[in-house]
């Protein structure tokens, strides 16, 4: 199947903008999300046999605790201040929404699952705070719920033409060698993502990407090789703490101080993985023309900067920004592979995005 670039339900009609694989014990498909007539943001999915079913908006039958925050057409809930309407600005079906309050952001999820994506975030912001990164704050927790206070700033994904960019992504590079060199007693309880777990996520996002038939065959190809390739490295990775979904939506910048967010995934991971991440995103940017080369340049710097202050591998080999010692090259293009399953999903990007991991893939190689 393809994603498609609208659905229709009923008299609704939303415009696709962001997708991900259905579980297998829902039917398969995928799961969507999209503005409907309104601009409501909704949530619903398309089966494989592309029937479509649309949730009702700040509605879902598995995430009981968001019809409290929002009401049924887009007004605020009765609990909610007068003058201050919550928002809903993410809806994954069945997986969860976030809502931004009067308090802040509210990420509601599945009953039971809150408290360990709290304590996650604890340790992943007492981390980030001694590396000298600002955080939201926790501000209420309950069994379904989250609620964190607003960062300020302004997404950075947004600041590429701003005189401050060199600043932030200097900035960046010297706080992330602080985060990856913290003192071990802080992160050792850290859950550890070695290169077999890494090798898990990319066979992980190949089966489902492949389920619905939005894999390429040569992909499948690749990132079998690919995981393959993390499973034999297996044993010499240098682990360190990291966030494990760095990219440049996670971090903010308020014109002196940088921000980082979602630090629920932190854990004990290969040294490179981060800023190869990172790295890699930077380059999809300016792919994606949101960002100029020129741009795209200085962040890839920035994250060799960091492989080659804390990696074990050192970045003797590397010119022009790019990657080339064989664990590196091998994290760039396990992050190409999760990209181009990522953007199978989203029919906005997905033919940019082949395009550019086959460019990418070609210069990889060819090395």
């Amino acid at each position: 199947m393809r994603v498609p670039a609208s659905v229709g339900s009923g008299a609704d009609i939303v415009a696709v903008t962001r997708a991900w694989p259905g579980r297998p014990r829902d039917g398969g498909g995928v799961t969507i999300e999209g503005r409907d007539q309104r601009g409501r943001l909704r949530a619903g999915s398309v089966g494989p046999d592309g029937a479509v079913t649309l949730l009702p908006y700040g509605v879902d039958p598995r995430l009981p605790g968001l019809a409290g925050l929002v009401g049924l057409e887009g007004r605020p809930a009765a609990a909610r201040a007068p003058g201050l309407p919550a928002e809903l600005v993410v809806h994954r079906a069945g997986r969860r929404a976030v809502v931004r309050t009067a308090e802040g952001y509210t990420k509601v999820l599945r009953p039971g699952a809150a408290v360990a994506v709290a304590a996650a975030t604890r340790t992943g912001e007492l981390l980030a705070g001694r590396a000298g990164l600002a955080t939201p704050g926790l501000v209420r927790t309950d069994d379904d719920s989250i609620t964190s206070s607003v960062l300020p700033g302004r997404p950075v994904h947004e600041l590429s033409e701003s005189v401050a960019w060199s600043r932030i992504w200097q900035t960046w590079a010297q706080a992330w060698i602080r985060l990856q060199r913290g003192r071990p007693e802080d992160s050792a309880e850290l859950p550890r993502h070695a290169d077999l777990d890494e090798a898990r996520v990319v066979r992980g996002w190949l089966d489902r990407t492949r389920a619905v038939g939005l894999l390429p065959l040569e992909w499948e190809h690749r990132g079998a090789a690919l995981a393959r390739r993390l499973e034999e490295q297996h044993g010499h990775e240098q682990l360190v703490p990291a966030h494990r979904d760095l990219h440049d939506l996670q971090l903010l910048w308020d014109g002196s101080r940088l921000g980082v967010l979602d630090l629920d995934t932190v854990c004990l991971a290969a040294a490179e993985l981060d800023p190869v991440n990172l790295a890699v995103h930077a380059d999809l940017r300016r792919a994606q023309g949101v960002w100029s080369p020129a741009a795209a340049a200085v962040v890839e710097h920035a994250a060799l900067c960091v492989v080659g202050a804390v990696g074990s591998g050192g970045v003797d080999d590397l010119r022009a920004g790019r990657l080339r010692t064989d664990r590196l090259r091998t994290a760039e293009l396990a992050t190409v592979v999760r990209l181009v399953c990522v953007y199978s999903f989203r029919p906005r990007w997905r033919d940019v995005v082949l395009e550019w991991a086959q460019g990418r893939w070609h210069e990889a190689t060819d090395r």
